[in-house]
């Protein structure tokens, strides 16, 4: 019986091959993270631009939903289902959407896990947590209230803090939003932080 001659990897092979796809990932992640944000942000982005079509031609034939004509009536119909569902939120809720994404630090791969995020984050509570709120108030005395709320200020206040990659990923928003070169930003923090280094000495 002939003996394979292919050779496995080795563990060192694998681990190599395992943090290289790592960092593409990270990058890739990132990537779709400020795409995300940016659509949002942006008014003139294609997904709040098919929304607003949506909402338009709803309108205009006075129905609740786009139907399979419909869609192929104004040219639409190889857009997905999901895309402009998602774009028709993203179009009628904007302004609540982009209040929301600035007093949140986290950020999304994709429009649905944003809007998913979003009506997690936003909805009112329902009836029957109140219902239980209301008679654990009614069994427990007043002042263990105060704890609670003290315990839950110093959680606030961590979220809000960013990290290196948060910060990073914030800026290259901003860079695309406002059509500045990476190249032009980096010329220009590297001549500031110089400026603030000779200051720092002559302090």
């Amino acid at each position: 019986m002939a003996k394979q001659t292919k050779n496995f990897p080795s563990q060192n092979e694998l681990q190599f091959i395992g943090s290289n796809l790592a960092k593409l990932d990270a990058n890739e992640t990132k990537s779709l993270k400020a795409k995300t944000t940016k659509v949002v942000f942006n008014p003139d982005s294609l997904d709040y631009q098919i929304g607003q079509l949506i909402v338009n031609i709803l309108k205009l034939e006075n129905v609740k939903f786009i139907s399979k004509e419909l869609a192929k009536k104004y040219g639409i119909n190889t857009i997905t289902k999901q895309r402009r569902s998602d774009a028709k939120i993203l179009f009628e809720n904007h302004e609540k959407i982009v209040t929301w994404l600035q007093s949140t630090k986290q950020r999304y791969t994709s429009l649905s896990a944003l809007l998913k995020a979003f009506y997690k984050a936003t909805k009112p509570k329902s009836d029957k947590p109140k219902a239980s709120n209301e008679t654990k108030s009614q069994d427990e005395p007043k002042v263990q209230e105060s704890p609670k709320s003290d315990t839950t200020e110093p959680k606030a206040q961590e979220k809000k803090q960013m990290t290196a990659s948060d910060l990073a990923l914030e800026v290259l928003v901003q860079l695309e939003m406002h059509n500045i070169s990476i190249k032009d930003f980096a010329r220009e923090i590297n001549s500031q932080y110089k400026q603030n280094k000779e200051l720092d000495k002559v302090a």
